[in-house]
């Protein structure tokens, strides 16, 4: 019964504790830090005790068994320094405890071994050398294994007891003194093991009691505060939470600045758009839309580390929280996971639908140590990805910094121009190719500020449109425009760009007819062309603006069709009576077959829906000869004439008189 006890407690202490999963994962973090530290002490004595044995022991044992332990050394003590431990996976933490203990006996087996056998070679002093290196390597080898006593025991059983037997039965007086203080001292190891065991076992004990009261309170803290901090629709955190938890994430990251607390926290900021959200929600209804956003939010889950924070910031728009990450390529391979997930179909309760997602990232502290900022570079870096490479995601870097500071400068040089002296337009000709002649003008904004200098549309517009104060700009230029309108011949039909937000506003589209009557030119003169984003905006205030322009005489284009998700709904309920191909269909007309199918496709639709076709962006003779291969008759580009001011606008004119 006595002796049954004894083996129990010996096989006891021998045992991995499966039913401790926290402490096994405390185990597996610690030794992951340990054992590269264990082959090192292994691989440098064993070098000494071999270099101090060359010549006198043979060469199998200095030089062939010293480079084949010294491989396996530096090969599982890179592999350990490398490994990427998932401690999460209670299993993966079981197997690796289960390998460690194994390992412990064949290493102790394997280097006890050669040490004895050196021992029978060179003289009393390379035999001390022998008794050093197994006493001061078995003790550096135990003190990497003592969170581990499985391990670290066996070591002790084997190196040890073998040492102790090995030298209390050589005869030698010294030898024998010295077994017999390696047999107290490893009583002591034994001691120390133990308590140090325990220590470590209940500091993991208190932290997962303390972890189980933090979350018992968190719980509590959640049930109180679902109503404030979820998102009804989704389940995920709303804008509220994300903002809080940023808040928090850069104050503890911010505490770690201080001298001597540790290396500083980073962390990553991601914002998220369903590009093509609009249209699935006006086209099949915001239940549908609803259901769309759900799938996605559960897919984004499933994507990210439980460590994550995802919210849903309102609309399609989603916002995580990145505690961990190792570099710059990982945020790129996950933000591009992410992309392609929900770019995957959706199959909802009455319709599949696909569409895709741009991704933004900014880190903390390589972009922005606040809350504020962080999020303004993650909100610009989703921005650059939906308008410079959409469905993708764009890390926030030095060079975004620069054109947010220019967005900057342009919005201050926005608000203090003097817009009706800086602000111009330029005219750029639509010719028919049948007849030769100019079918119409397009009018195209120009700011030459007094600050910066002259400064692209495609540069200011957005900015305006971003800061509000596009509505300035199109009053100005329009009324400028009506004016010199006043001049012309009545045949000149011009047509006139508006913005997204100028085409959703009905005080917009109203004040466009009164300026219009008020200066008595023909409404039929103009036409007002409108991208698609006004769509993506806001459909039925779009659709409403555009029946009443059109309701009151004036034309309606659409601007750069086919680069976003046009649709042949747009196409009949909006009555366009214009499209207007962009002009990266027109690029690779020579040498792309499959352009030259989409641009004639677009041909032969406008003509079957008797409306107007105008093909952009036309710089060469072979592209125009193309163009009119496949049907087309009204184009407009540089090949023909480039935007200018009104001395050549006059030209024309004179030019359309004598027709």
């Amino acid at each position: 019964m006595v002796t049954g006890s004894v083996w129990h407690k010996i096989a006891e202490i021998f045992r991995i504790h499966t039913e401790k999963p926290e402490l096994m994962r405390a185990q597996v973090k610690a030794l992951s830090r340990q054992i590269p530290v264990l082959y090192g002490l292994l691989l440098a004595n064993a070098v000494a005790l071999a270099y101090t044995h060359y010549g006198t022991a043979p060469d199998w044992l200095t030089i062939y068994t010293i480079v084949v332990l010294g491989v396996f050394c530096i090969v599982r003590g890179y592999a350990w320094r490398r490994a990427g431990l998932d401690v999460r996976d209670i299993h993966v933490c079981i197997g690796h405890l289960r390998r460690i203990r194994v390992m412990a006996v064949m290493i102790s087996v394997l280097f006890t071994a050669w040490a004895i056998a050196m021992f029978g070679y060179g003289d009393p002093y390379q035999q001390g050398h022998v008794a050093y290196f197994i006493s001061i390597t078995v003790v550096g080898c135990i003190f990497c294994l003592v969170n581990f006593p499985p391990a670290a025991l066996l070591v002790v059983v084997i190196v040890l007891g073998t040492f102790v037997i090995f030298f209390g039965l050589s005869g030698n007086e010294v030898y024998v003194a010295i077994a017999v203080n390696m047999a107290l001292v490893s009583v002591i190891i034994v001691q120390i093991i133990t308590s140090y065991y325990a220590a470590f076992s209940g500091l993991v004990n208190s932290r997962i009691d303390l972890e189980r009261q933090h979350k018992t309170t968190l719980e509590l803290s959640a049930q109180n505060e679902a109503l404030a901090f979820l998102d009804p629709l989704t389940g995920l955190a709303n804008r509220r939470a994300f903002f809080a938890y940023l808040e928090d994430a850069v104050a503890t990251a911010s505490a770690q600045m201080a001298p001597l607390a540790g290396q500083l926290d980073r962390f990553a900021v991601a914002m998220i758009d369903l590009d093509g959200f609009k249209p699935v929600n006006d086209v099949y209804g915001h239940p549908i839309g609803d259901e769309l956003l759900i799938q996605a939010g559960e897919r984004l889950r499933q994507i990210l580390s439980e460590d994550a924070l995802l919210a849903r910031l309102g609309g399609d728009e989603f916002g995580i929280i990145l505690g961990e990450y190792d570099d710059a390529t990982d945020l790129i391979a996950l933000g591009k996971q992410v992309c392609q997930e929900l770019n995957r179909p959706y199959a909802l309760s009455s319709v599949n639908v696909q569409l895709s997602a741009s991704l933004g990232f900014a880190t903390y502290p390589a972009v922005a140590r606040t809350s504020n900022a962080l999020f303004e570079r993650a909100d610009f870096a989703l921005y650059h990805a939906k308008k410079n490479m959409p469905g993708e995601a764009v890390l926030f870097a030095a060079h975004h910094e620069t054109l947010i500071r220019h967005d900057s400068q342009i919005e201050q040089a926005l608000r203090n121009a003097d817009l009706s002296q800086e602000l111009s337009l330029h005219y750029q000709p639509v010719f028919d190719v049948e007849t030769g002649e100019v079918n119409s003008i397009e009018a195209l904004a120009r700011w030459d500020s007094e600050l910066m200098g002259p400064v692209s549309p495609s540069t200011f517009f957005p900015v305006a449109e971003k800061t509000g104060q596009v509505g300035m700009l199109t009053k100005i230029l329009f009324e400028r425009l009506l004016r010199e309108m006043r001049e012309w011949p009545e045949n000149i039909s011009v047509s006139f760009n508006l913005s997204a937000r100028d085409i959703v506003m009905s005080n917009t589209t109203e004040w466009l007819i009164e300026q219009i009557k008020a200066n008595g030119i023909a409404p039929e003169r103009l036409t007002f062309e409108v991208t698609e984003t006004a769509f993506l905006r806001d459909f039925a205030a779009a659709r409403t603006s555009i029946r009443y322009l059109r309701s009151q005489g004036v034309r309606v284009a659409m601007d750069d069709f086919g680069i976003g998700y046009s649709s042949l709904r747009y196409v009949h309920e909006l009555e366009f009576d214009c499209l207007k191909v962009d002009r990266s269909f027109i690029a690779p007309l020579a040498s792309t077959e499959r352009s030259r199918r989409i641009v004639k496709t677009i041909i032969d639709m406008c003509t079957n829906l008797g409306i107007d076709c105008v093909i952009e962006g036309i710089e060469t003779q072979s592209q125009r000869d193309i163009v009119i291969e496949l049907g087309g008759r009204l184009v407009q580009g540089y090949f023909f004439a480039k935007p200018a001011k009104r001395p050549v606008l006059k030209r024309l004119s004179a030019m359309l008189k004598k027709q």
